[in-house]
C-alpha cells in the first residue's frame, strides 16, 4: 500500500532555469538560428543582402517571426516541464507581414500559473531587445520589448475566461506553435 500512495503522489516539477548570464548568449542563438531559418528560405541571391532590405520581404518577415516564435516555445519548454502547449497570437489581425510590429505574443498553456515562468520570459525578452538591437534591423532599434508571454490555465480556456477567450474569437485565434505533432486538448 505505500509503494501505491508514494507512486500517487505528484513529483515536485524540476525546473531547468538558465543562469541570468546565459541569457544574452540564448537569445542570440534563439535569434541566429531564426534568420538563418528565414534566409534558408529565400532565393540564394538574396541570403547575404542587408536586413534592412530583407526586411521588405514579406517572406522573409513572415519566416523570421515563426522560426522565432517556435523556437522561443520550444525553450521555455524545455525550461518549464509544466508547459503543456504554446501559441501565438496577434492582438490585431496582421493582414501584411510588412506592418509587423516586432512583437512576439505567445499564450503558454500550463496547470496553474507560474511566477517562474514570468520571470524567464521577462529576463528573455530583455535579452532579445539587446541582441536584435545591436543587429542594426531597424525594425527593433525602437522597441522596448519585443516579447510577451501570457500564461492560460484549463480553467480559463474550458470557461472562456481571460486568455482563455481568444480561442473563442473569430478573427484572431491562436495558432499552436509548440508541441508541432500534438493537437490541442
Amino acid at each position: 500500500m505505500r509503494d501505491v500512495n508514494q507512486w500517487l503522489q505528484q513529483k515536485p516539477v524540476e525546473y531547468q532555469v538558465p543562469a541570468p548570464k546565459d541569457f544574452g548568449q540564448i537569445a542570440n542563438d534563439l535569434c541566429e538560428n531564426a534568420l538563418k531559418d528565414a534566409k534558408g528560405q529565400l532565393h540564394p541571391l538574396l541570403r547575404d543582402a542587408e536586413l534592412d532590405r530583407l526586411d521588405e520581404r514579406p517572406e522573409f518577415v513572415k519566416t523570421f517571426k515563426r522560426a522565432l516564435e517556435q523556437r522561443i516555445a520550444r525553450k521555455l519548454a524545455t525550461w518549464h516541464p509544466g508547459i503543456q502547449a504554446v501559441f501565438q497570437f496577434n492582438q490585431t489581425p496582421v493582414q501584411n507581414p510588412e506592418t509587423w510590429n516586432g512583437s512576439i505574443h505567445l499564450l503558454v498553456k500550463v496547470p496553474r500559473l507560474s511566477d517562474t515562468l514570468k520571470i524567464l520570459a521577462r529576463r528573455l525578452d530583455r535579452s532579445l531587445v539587446k541582441y536584435l538591437r545591436q543587429l542594426n534591423w531597424p525594425r527593433f532599434q525602437t522597441q522596448q520589448s519585443v516579447l510577451e508571454v501570457q500564461q492560460v490555465t484549463l480553467h480559463e480556456l474550458s470557461h472562456g475566461i481571460g486568455y482563455g477567450a481568444m480561442f473563442s474569437a473569430v478573427y484572431n485565434v491562436p495558432v499552436q506553435v509548440w508541441p508541432k505533432n500534438r493537437k490541442q486538448k
